[in-house]
């Protein structure tokens, strides 16, 4: 499913990268040119497939987790949509997203200007930027901004 307008695209989830926070088969609004902020969760187009996922390092950061911290230029910051989560894995005695620094990604001490680190919510079973690096401006096709479907699950990001 998919329409598309100049500055909107309505788009569906296809696999589970972004639980809880979107579900396979959730339909969306993407706003094709919008600024892009922390924690936004974006739609990724390289030309050859598309999938959501959450921007977490921004142009000119140092990124690293440690012990399910994420820590940006060596301040800590919270991941309040990954709370419960990060919780019931710690409560195993188990991180829930795997220690990594940028450094490990690529070689640059800090993300580069035009690309962004993202991340998909569902840390454990997900694919990105600690599989593919970090990820082109040109390669976001806009911003999450609502779920329209399921209706009891509709909401502006």
């Amino acid at each position: 499913m998919g329409g598309t307008t100049l500055f909107y695209s309505v788009k569906q989830v296809s696999g589970y990268g972004m639980m809880p926070s979107l579900r396979n088969k959730d339909v969306l609004v993407v706003q094709r040119r919008s600024e892009l902020n922390r924690f936004d969760m974006v739609l990724l187009n390289n030309g050859l497939e598309e999938g959501f996922r959450r921007i977490i390092g921004l142009p000119g950061e140092k990124i690293r987790y440690q012990d399910d911290t994420l820590l940006i230029d060596e301040q800590p910051v919270d991941e309040k949509f990954i709370v419960d989560k990060i919780n019931e894995y710690q409560a195993k005695g188990k991180n829930f997203t795997a220690n990594v620094t940028l450094g490990e990604i690529v070689t640059e001490a800090k993300i580069p200007d035009g690309h962004y680190l993202v991340l998909g919510d569902n840390r454990p079973y997900t694919t990105d930027s600690r599989d593919y690096g970090l990820i082109k401006k040109s390669e976001i096709a806009g911003k999450v901004v609502l779920r329209l479907f399921p209706l009891e699950a509709a909401e502006r990001f």
